[in-house]
């Protein structure tokens, strides 16, 4: 029996997946300025979980939204705690 061709999705334009990921993606040097913590606190606080990122080799990157998700249920749990 013959199938028709399958329809691909299209991939995103490089350009376009090019400039998101130079604006989202952040390296753990990055997140340290932003928070002002050192690039070895970011990398333990990644590698327990307590901050979203992953690897990519022996570098952490971060994803710009969830950093700054997880500072936004930080600040909410300090407030319920009080």
């Amino acid at each position: 029996m013959i199938y028709p061709p399958k329809e691909r999705a299209k991939p995103l334009n490089s350009d376009k997946k090019r400039q998101y990921l130079a604006e989202n993606i952040l390296t753990a040097r990055d997140v340290a300025a932003y928070l002002r913590l050192t690039e070895a606190t970011i990398c333990k606080l990644a590698a327990s979980g307590g901050l979203p990122g992953f690897k990519i080799g022996k570098s952490w990157r971060f994803d710009r939204d969830e950093v700054l998700q997880r500072i936004s249920a930080a600040k909410q749990n300090g407030k319920n705690a009080a």
